[in-house]
């Protein structure tokens, strides 16, 4: 049912970037491919004209890790602050503290979800069709396009959150409250009609990790438009998993003793032939490895980020309990995994 919808007020930001696209030359003529992969496996198939990785695949503010430690620091005496992280051409995000009281007005995207990582403290959410949610540590609150939506921080904390956006999102605030100030260009109100928007399995307004891992649920978290949020749960001592199954990445941790060095500069791992790959460390500990980078060491709070076409390896690593990366990105993507040996452990 169509819904009549009362004037906004409207504040519009837009960034022009152009997409990374694959090139496709390979020959017209190309025979199909007629056998599987190793041992049975996914057929493989050839890479042709990959551009490398390293620093010329990372523009900023993109980086392969961004540690929260680092960030403290940058804003050292500040309770209330908002850093950029990612902007790429898929999505806009920022890490942000606020302190006991902070708040934002009601508001809402018309054509884009957003979501809410809480890293510590704990957040208020009221949305629009929802019960009222508080969010804390090991949370992730996925907002729906269209839904009206505030939050507050409560307690007696600071509270460190990222919050995720489509690029090229717009907000808008309903003129039943005050006219929105800061903006570049000339406020006008607006007026359209919506459907209301539901959640669909997976997806809910409210995932907390940590209380899946205790219960043993963990999930995928989000599958939306150009948003999707999933907690891989691994462990380096399998032992630790009192939940059984795979969970997403059973491996990793520390170079075995006697392991050849790692070589960042051959193949090894997967990439993402046009997609972004991203993590934010919701407990333990995690290895990553970039290609023409080299090996990274990220904690609670961290967050990684894998270029589109670069090869990546990632690893649970803390040395008893779970560690948890919790994958974002724009698109489900597909892991082409490196078959071509090389890379080292």
């Amino acid at each position: 049912m169509k819904t009549a919808f009362k004037c906004f007020a409207i504040l519009t930001a837009f960034s022009a970037l152009t997409p990374v696209l694959a090139q496709d030359n390979s020959p017209a003529t190309a025979p199909a491919a007629a056998r599987g992969g190793r041992r049975g496996g996914p057929v493989e198939n050839w890479y042709l004209n990959k551009p490398p990785g390293g620093e010329s695949a990372y523009k900023a503010p993109m980086r392969p890790l961004w540690r929260l430690a680092d960030l403290k620091k940058m804003h050292a005496g500040q309770n209330n602050w908002s850093e950029l992280i990612i902007r790429d051409n898929e999505q806009d995000v920022t890490y942000n503290s606020g302190a006991p009281g902070s708040k934002i007005s009601p508001r809402m995207h018309p054509d884009t979800p957003t979501a809410f990582v809480v890293i510590a403290g704990q957040m208020r959410f009221t949305v629009e069709g929802q019960d009222p949610v508080v969010a804390t540590r090991g949370s992730i609150v996925h907002i729906l396009k269209t839904a009206i939506y505030s939050y507050e921080v409560i307690g007696n904390d600071n509270a460190l959150w990222v919050e995720d956006n489509v690029l090229g999102y717009s907000t808008l605030y309903p003129a039943t409250g005050p006219e929105p100030q800061g903006g570049r260009a000339p406020v006008a109100k607006v007026a359209f009609s919506r459907s209301p928007q539901t959640y669909r399995p997976p997806t809910t307004l409210h995932f907390n990790t940590l209380d899946a891992i205790a219960n043993c649920t963990v999930r995928e978290a989000v599958a939306d438009d150009h948003m999707f949020i999933n907690p891989l749960l691994g462990f380096v001592n399998p032992a630790d998993n009192k939940c059984g199954g795979g969970g997403g990445n059973t491996g990793g941790g520390p170079a075995k003793p006697g392991a050849p060095p790692f070589n960042t500069k051959v193949p090894f791992g997967h990439l993402h032939s046009g997609a972004v790959e991203w993590w934010i460390v919701q407990v333990g500990a995690i290895s990553g490895k970039f290609e023409n980078f080299g090996e990274f060491h990220a904690v609670e709070g961290d967050v990684l980020y894998a270029a589109p076409m670069t090869w990546h390896q990632m690893a649970a690593e803390a040395p008893s309990g779970p560690s948890v990366r919790l994958a974002m990105g724009a698109y489900q993507r597909i892991n082409m995994n490196n078959t071509s040996g090389g890379g080292g452990d």
